[in-house]
């Protein structure tokens, strides 16, 4: 899959002129990386509507005009950052591209949002680069039956208690299902929610044994959102307290990213892996992040892939 440098002499020439150059790699995921030449040449009142509907990912390098800070996907301070970067969206192309488009427009609420996140996974989960890791892919199930979350009452907060410590709080169905039940009856009640992990981390993300179990992309898709621990989140946002420590990985990270409040260990390490399956975030975290962080700070740690310390 491509990725282009745009340079000064082409964007002089135009949004038209863009066009036509990206026209070679119709049907491709296109990365299009502008330097700060490049877009010093731009008249900013062409360049900005493209920008802003191009159908291919776009990454600005250098000192960007201010005028088009807002409208690139995506800009670095330098070219090693740059190149980094792009390193990990040639991992999935596709998804880089999806979740940069995804990212570009903003929903008009939090639940439509969650709906065109899941969509967009969905349509990743039929596609050739989450098939090609699930060929590769030898993780299974764990089977165990044990109970995944404990409710109680400490000095009067509510606290849940992801209870999975020998897999790092791994969000399997089971997992998902009872802390979905458990903070449908917390909504009933009043005061603070603390939510934390036993064990050695938050929780580490999905479980990999299940992703390559799941029905069919449309099913999921329903599933997704008839059970959706991130409205879950959302709803109890202003009373929720969330505790992190060790990994939080995915959903580790884009749930408590729609929280009031949460209080970070020294231990802990963020990141949305996602991508180095073909898939984006699904837990949320296209939703979550910009609202918290912004936009290019969501693409950052997908094409980065990387766990960072919070």
């Amino acid at each position: 899959m491509p990725v282009v440098d745009v340079h000064p002499d082409l964007v002089a020439a135009g949004p038209a002129a863009i066009e036509a150059a990206l026209a070679e790699h119709a049907g491709d995921a296109v990365l299009a990386r502008f330097t700060a030449e490049a877009l010093a040449a731009a008249d900013g009142r062409q360049l900005r509507p493209w920008l802003r509907t191009a159908a291919v990912a776009t990454m600005g390098i250098g000192d960007p005009p201010r005028e088009l800070r807002d409208v690139l996907d995506l800009w670095v301070g330098d070219p090693g950052t740059a190149d980094n970067l792009t390193t990990g969206f040639e991992r999935a192309p596709r998804a880089g591209v999806a979740c940069a488009l995804l990212a570009r427009t903003p929903p008009s609420g939090v639940w439509p949002g969650l709906v065109a996140e899941s969509t967009t996974y969905s349509m990743l989960q039929g596609g050739p680069e989450f098939a090609a890791w699930r060929a590769a892919s030898d993780a299974a199930p764990a089977g165990d039956d044990a109970p995944r979350v404990r409710v109680g009452v400490e000095e009067g907060h509510t606290v849940v208690t992801l209870t999975r410590p020998d897999r790092h709080n791994a969000l399997d169905a089971r997992l998902r299902d009872e802390l979905d039940a458990a903070l449908a009856l917390v909504l009933e009640t009043r005061g603070p929610v603390i939510i934390r992990g036993e064990g050695p981390s938050f929780c580490s993300g999905g479980d990999l044994g299940e992703f390559a179990s799941f029905p069919d992309p449309a099913t999921a898709h329903v599933i997704r959102l008839t059970r959706s621990l991130a409205w879950r989140f959302h709803q109890l946002e202003r009373r929720l307290v969330v505790g992190l420590h060790g990994a939080c990985l995915g959903a580790g990270i884009e749930l408590p990213a729609f929280a009031a409040r949460v209080v970070a260990a020294d231990d802990v390490r963020i990141g949305l892996p996602e991508l180095g399956l073909g898939l984006i975030p699904g837990a949320g975290g296209t939703v979550s992040i910009p609202r918290r962080a912004g936009r290019q700070t969501l693409l950052r740690m997908v094409w980065n892939g990387e766990p960072i310390d919070a």
